[in-house]
């Protein structure tokens, strides 16, 4: 397993949670999480509604914070037990410095 010092800590939800999942991440006992969230589409078999059939894709929110790895599956922790009936997907990424001479 790569260990990641500096990683993005990627959290893909229903548009619907935002408010919860906020409250949650503004709500890490450890320290004051910034974070960054953007709308985006995800592209999946299982549409339900008229709209997502018509449009040809879901409604998602994702966050990205920037964090260490254990302290991202402490905050993973933290969501799953504050919010267990949620369902979201959950990605870590190294965050990566670019060579300067590139």
């Amino acid at each position: 397993m790569y260990d990641c010092k500096d990683c993005i800590l990627r959290l893909i939800f229903s548009h619907e949670l935002y408010d919860e999942m906020t409250d949650v991440l503004f709500s890490f006992p450890e320290r004051e999480l910034e974070f960054m969230s953007l709308d985006i589409q995800a592209h999946m078999q299982s549409l339900e509604s008229i709209t997502e059939q018509v449009s040809g894709f879901k409604r998602r929110k994702m966050v990205e914070v920037t964090i260490e790895q254990g302290e991202a599956k402490r905050l993973h922790r933290h969501i799953t037990q504050s919010l267990p009936q949620v369902k979201f997907q959950a990605q870590l990424l190294p965050l990566l410095t670019l060579d300067e001479n590139l």
